[in-house]
């Protein structure tokens, strides 16, 4: 029997009275005073009922109360928010503040969801604000400092939450959005301090995906030296220099910044050359972008200096199969099926032929959760031929599913994950050469729970396919929590057998479609996630040694997998040679 979750469905705990929080001095509000006041007294939609309700004992008097009683299809589904009193520029620092708590949930961790926003009133909806947010059953002050990515008028944006992930009932008091200028230092301000399980330094998940790593991403290198008339040598110093990484550590870049000649430039592609051997272009490969064949010249500029550095190329992606996502020409064949799939397959074969040899990767399909208008009219099965044609264009490529919201968001779309699966199913189960399936991994608020990543990554590990995570961010003001997040996100999926590469989407300030995920600031300074970055990548899963041969000349260690340089020394004689570390192993034997 469904089990119907109704407003008094559990009796409330005694109410902790909360102190609020002083509104730092400077602020000025850019939604209307009061504003959950202005709502309807109730409102009800085919998925929840929103009703203003008193509260007595706290610093506030009413409380907008969301039941959620069928979980639909997309978080914002269920909503509300209030559009802008006046002008917000870019780069304002704002800050939000509200109260929120659970009545109910079927959540098995007991605390109710929603997602604060605040963003452009229409389409597209960019968002300045998009953050997850989780909260039990007592009240809950919750400050969100962040900056406007884009200009407003007065009216364009809007302010509030999302409420469509799990059928549960929450309330929400007292929400207001203040401006503090573009001055304004944003650590100033109060903000809530994100917490996920797993977090602590002792929790258990930590020394299991250490032994892991230990087993899975290192192996072992022994090294002989020997004379000229092939005797053991011992007493040789031998140097064990790590060049490069087997593990695709990369980013997504830019054409344009790969190409221009000036300080940034060369800081741009000196980060890319000394630190990443995987990157995917942005936005280039898109089939906007490739239509263009005024972009070609730069694009395989760009491509051959990647290349020429040994620095492998996503492809990203054929096709985004919506309307609003593809070259607007397309929707106006909806009603010709074939001339539909003609446009398709001759941008499928132009794209791919032209970068053959180019990219190691493609993303042949991206998002179809949500993005699906052409199968709709070509059918499901057009899937599985679009990874035919791509594979017959390029029969060494290797050909991914990519979409969003499988790792990130708590871990807890179930519908996305289960679309996921049963779209890679269907692709194996047609005879689509599919060979990986990519999780994007952008992450707000709203972190997942290391030992919660890693059971997702089994489920699809038990498809057999490799798995790249490809556009990786966290995007919010606490750099603390920032920085924990990125040294747990990157040691949970090194530590898993299935997965191959983690690309961020950008690295740079400047040259990133969410800021405060960055990287490296404007000025290339680090960020403490930059930093934590660095130490687990070009440190703690870097191999260097410096040994000396024993009585039988030999050296014996175990390091990361890749690419190494080894010198050795003896009585004033040196040689130096390259080798890759495989899984297997490796024996080398030098010569002197």
């Amino acid at each position: 029997m469904k089990r119907i979750l109704l407003p008094f469905m559990a009796p409330l705990l005694p109410a902790l009275v909360l102190a609020a929080t002083p509104v730092p001095e400077g602020g000025t509000l850019v939604i209307p005073a009061n504003a959950i006041a202005g709502l309807r007294a109730a409102s009800t939609s085919r998925y929840a009922t929103q009703t203003r309700v008193p509260v007595a004992g706290q610093p506030f008097t009413e409380a907008l109360r969301c039941a959620t009683t069928t979980r639909p299809t997309h978080s914002w589904d269920i909503q509300f928010q209030f559009r802008t009193t006046r002008k917000v520029a870019k780069g304002e620092v704002l800050w939000a503040r509200f109260y929120a708590r659970t009545l109910s949930t079927k959540s098995e961790s007991g605390a109710g969801r929603a997602t604060a926003i605040f963003e452009q009133a229409g389409p597209s909806n960019n968002k300045s604000l998009s953050r997850g947010l989780d909260f039990g059953r007592e009240w809950q002050e919750l400050c969100l400092p962040f900056k406007a990515l884009d200009t407003y008028e007065a009216g364009q944006a809007s302010a509030g939450f999302h409420f469509g992930t799990q059928e549960q009932v929450v309330e929400i008091a007292d929400f207001a959005v203040y401006s503090y200028g573009t001055a304004y230092d944003l650590k100033r301000l109060p903000h809530t301090k994100v917490t996920y399980a797993g977090q602590a330094a002792a929790a258990p998940w930590r020394a299991a995906a250490a032994a892991r790593i230990e087993k899975l991403r290192k192996g072992d290198l022994a090294i002989t030296v020997t004379d000229a008339s092939g005797r053991p040598v011992p007493g040789a110093k031998v140097t064990i220099a790590m060049q490069s990484h087997a593990f695709g550590w990369g980013s997504a870049v830019t054409v344009k910044n790969l190409l221009r000649q000036d300080a940034d430039g060369e800081k741009y592609r000196a980060v890319i050359e000394k630190y990443f051997t995987r990157v995917v272009f942005e936005n280039d490969l898109k089939w906007g972008s490739w239509d263009r064949p005024a972009n070609h010249a730069k694009i395989f500029q760009a491509a051959d200096w990647l290349r020429a550095r040994h620095i492998e190329i996503r492809g990203h992606n054929l096709i985004w199969p919506s309307w609003r996502n593809a070259p607007k020409d397309l929707q106006k064949l909806k009603d010709q099926p074939e001339a539909l799939r003609q446009r398709i397959n001759s941008h499928i074969e132009n794209e791919v032929s032209a970068m053959k040899g180019r990219v190691v990767d493609w993303d042949v399909i991206n998002e179809p959760y949500d993005n699906h208008d052409v199968m709709g009219v070509l059918g499901d099965n057009e899937m599985i031929a679009w990874f035919k044609l791509a594979r017959r264009c390029d029969p060494t490529v290797r050909l991914y599913l990519n979409d969003y919201a499988i790792l990130s968001g708590g871990g807890l779309d179930t519908r996305h994950q289960d679309h996921f699966e049963k779209t890679l199913r269907f692709l194996k189960d047609g005879g689509a050469p599919i060979t990986g399936l990519g999780m994007q991994s952008h992450f707000g608020g709203t972190p997942t729970p290391p030992e919660r990543m890693l059971a997702i990554l089994n489920r699809y590990a038990a498809l057999g396919l490799d798995i790249s995570i490809t556009e990786h961010d966290i995007d919010t003001t606490d750099e603390q929590f920032q920085a924990e997040f990125t040294r747990d996100f990157l040691t949970t999926v090194f530590s898993h057998p299935s997965v191959v590469a983690v690309l961020t989407w950008g690295f740079w300030e400047k040259s990133h479609w969410r800021p405060n995920a960055a990287y490296y600031r404007s000025d290339w300074s680090l960020t403490p996630a930059g930093q934590a970055w660095l130490d687990l990548v070009t440190k703690k899963w870097w191999t260097n040694a410096a040994l000396e041969t024993g009585a039988d000349g030999c050296v014996r260690t175990r390091g990361f997998l890749g690419d190494y340089e080894i010198t050795v020394t003896h009585q004033g004689v040196s040689k130096t040679i390259k080798t890759a570390l495989p899984g297997a192993g490796q024996q080398v034997e030098i010569r002197l």
